[in-house]
């Protein structure tokens, strides 16, 4: 009997807590200090430690209250503030709900190897984290259900690694094109040598942040750090890309053709050089290749 009490108040506890934070992750944030110190926090970093990694004439006292801030900040802080962590300085601002401007790289791949290209050269960070997110949705109109999140490095405190991040999109993967796309898109990922983790998310959420209406929330109780997404489950992203019942799964199918077509579109990317996550391994993307085309063969008859 005690054991079904403790473990009804443990329950509650546990809902209680994630009502509450999610409660307090999407409250607005009405001034610009609000947003500043949420910002900051929302890549790692505690308003107490502001002084510490940013610098800018800051100091302890000045960051602990919002008054206080208010009174140190500058046109500059703002400024190099939303350059340091990619966001979009009007929502820093007030002016703008968009918090992250999210690049479309649908139907263009190249683009989107460039950008890969582009991130690596640039930064000092050994292999990021790739974070491929995508929620269970399955209607053809239903758009922006997956998402890139790329957490890139860009210093640490007390050994817990502060992040800039990019969000990628803007994809509707139950659709057979965006699929294959998306598809060549992970497999890039790989290719560039990204840590590369697949999860499913809460659509509210994936939503909102779509949306320009939710910060991404870092995991403090991590020792190095992390980030914390609401995660329902997880999947391999190589297996998406390298399996045909893997990357049909939870295809749009309501047009009796979307099946064939998505095979017939991997197969054409895949001889334009993409779909191979690890490109030295000639003989495994052939093997690939030929599971994919007996898909498709089998699909015909």
């Amino acid at each position: 009997m005690l054991g079904d009490i403790l473990a009804g108040f443990q329950l509650f506890d546990r809902f209680k807590n994630k009502y509450f934070n999610r409660t307090q992750a999407t409250e607005p944030f009405s001034t610009i200090t609000q947003r500043l110190v949420a910002l900051f926090e929302s890549h790692g970093v505690h308003r107490n430690q502001i002084e510490e990694f940013f610098g800018h004439g800051l100091d302890i006292p000045s960051c602990t209250t919002d008054d206080e801030l208010l009174k140190k900040l500058t046109p500059e802080i703002i400024t190099d503030a939303a350059k340091l962590f990619g966001v979009n300085k009007d929502w820093l601002e007030g002016s703008s709900n968009e918090i992250y401007n999210i690049p479309d790289f649908y139907k263009h791949p190249e683009d989107f190897d460039f950008y890969l290209t582009e991130l690596l050269n640039n930064t000092n960070a050994y292999k990021p984290s790739a974070y491929v997110l995508t929620s269970h949705k399955k209607s053809i109109y239903e758009y922006n259900d997956s998402l890139f999140v790329i957490a890139e490095p860009i210093g640490e405190i007390n050994q817990r690694e502060i992040y800039k991040y990019h969000l990628l999109g803007r994809w509707g993967i139950h659709y057979w094109k965006s699929r294959a796309y998306f598809t060549a898109c992970c497999a890039l990922l790989y290719k560039h040598g990204f840590l590369v983790t697949g999860k499913f998310v809460e659509p509210d959420w994936l939503s909102k942040v779509y949306e320009g209406q939710e910060l991404l929330s870092y995991d403090f109780d991590e020792r190095y750090g992390g980030v914390n997404f609401p995660t329902i489950g997880s999947w391999i992203v190589s297996d998406f890309v390298e399996m045909p019942d893997s990357y049909l799964k939870g295809l749009n199918t309501r047009d009796g053709h979307s099946v064939q077509l998505a095979i017939e579109k991997w197969l054409s990317l895949s001889e334009k050089g993409y779909m191979r996550c690890f490109p030295d391994e000639k003989e495994l993307h052939a093997g690939v290749e030929e599971s994919f085309e007996q898909k498709l063969k089998n699909l015909r008859n």
